[in-house]
């Protein structure tokens, strides 16, 4: 099965990945950085001039993970959990676990990024200058890292979500007024108003220069920007409706259990056909041993689905990502989308208080959403 994501390695226990749409912006750098060094220097020999562009291309991206292992080690140190830095199509994103706790833990974790981009455009500049006297296209190279660099630096100043200056700008208001809905609410309109901005810059590209893959670009980055603030404030203001909701506000107490020795026929007869259930856990009395699922079973052969007990099938309890009953309901929600789970046991140790699947979890949140709008309307 084909994969979207490459892992690369970790640091300080942070995912590095490459996304697969990361290989489109790959191909368009490579392409125009080389087209531009062969006009700009038509002396160098092709082979300088590919080796040139390829190195300068992965220092880029390079550059681009020290910007959000800016963020990321920030955010570490001040007690915000990092998942993974991802590469794609539009530069790369640092995974947060969580919202920050203050104003200041946002600004310092928003600001590093950019102050990270400054100074390696500093670094960058200063190491072109003192190349130029005996490699011109290591020069050259470092240039235009130094250039992008610090592009991309002031470009993410920008106060407008999900840039990093839209979160510096709402911790300055979040500091200004003490409500940080306020700040999130002034930086999803600074996105919007960016987005915007970046829109009309696009379509004057197409209608009035006549730059047709220039200005698409722009208005896609627009798009981009604009979806990604609208779901960061609908995003952010979900989790803030659901604090105070625990795990055992949506655990189901009626769990579908199987003994382990029977067989994976006859849990497809007596369970799963007449009953509907698509997946259960697998234990003797109280003590919950697995979970099996449909996809479980289709890695056994359909003829040896008699003979083989459903323990074999199962995936064993210490594999199990479970939750306890005071999980919040924001960290249960994320739990089910990071890992694209259906069911997630609810156990207090090694006592099972529940189950909660993916559908009873959104109907549950629906509703809960709903009789808090009622409330205050």
């Amino acid at each position: 099965m084909f994969k979207s994501v490459l892992v690369l390695g970790h640091v300080r226990g942070i995912r590095i990945e490459i996304h697969a749409s990361w290989l489109v912006i790959f191909v368009l750098l490579m392409a125009s950085l080389g087209a531009g060094l062969r006009q700009a220097h038509p002396d160098w020999p092709m082979m300088v001039v590919m080796t040139t562009t390829l190195a300068t291309v992965l220092a880029f991206f390079a550059s681009i993970v020290a910007h959000e292992l800016g963020h990321s080690l920030v955010a570490i140190r001040r007690g915000v959990p990092v998942q993974a830095i991802t590469l794609f199509i539009f530069g790369g994103v640092a995974q947060l676990g969580r919202d920050s706790e203050s104003a200041n833990d946002e600004f310092w974790i928003a600001v590093a990024g950019p102050v990270v981009s400054f100074a390696l455009a500093v670094i960058f500049g200063i190491l072109s200058l003192a190349t130029a006297a005996f490699s011109d296209p290591l020069s050259v190279g470092l240039g235009w890292l130094a250039l992008i660099n610090l592009v991309v630096a002031i470009f993410n100043l920008i106060p407008g979500f999900p840039l990093d200056g839209g979160r510096v700008f709402r911790a300055l208001v979040w500091k200004y007024t003490g409500d940080a809905r306020k700040g999130m609410n002034a930086a999803v309109m600074g996105g919007r108003l960016v987005a915007y901005l970046l829109f009309a810059v696009g379509l004057w590209n197409v209608l009035a220069i006549g730059n047709l893959i220039g200005g698409l670009w722009i208005m896609v980055i627009a798009w981009f920007l604009l979806t990604t603030a609208e779901a960061s404030g609908k995003g952010y203001h979900l989790r803030q409706r659901l604090q105070g909701l625990r795990a055992r506000d949506f655990a189901s107490r009626d769990v579908p259990m199987v003994e382990p020795g029977i067989s994976i026929q006859d849990w497809i007869d007596h369970h799963v056909l007449p009953q509907g259930n698509r997946s259960c856990l697998v234990g003797e009395g109280d003590q919950v041993l697995g979970l099996v699922t449909l996809s479980d079973i289709r890695r056994i052969p359909r003829d040896q689905w008699t003979a083989t007990p459903i323990a074999d099938a199962m995936t064993p309890s210490e594999r199990l990502i479970r939750v306890t009953a005071d999980t919040s309901a924001d960290d249960v929600l994320q739990l089910v989308n990071e890992h694209n789970l259906n069911q997630v046991p609810v156990m207090d140790g090694d006592g099972l208080h529940g189950w909660i699947d993916r559908s009873r979890l959104l109907r549950s949140l629906e509703l809960h959403l709903e009789l808090n709008r009622n409330a205050r309307g």
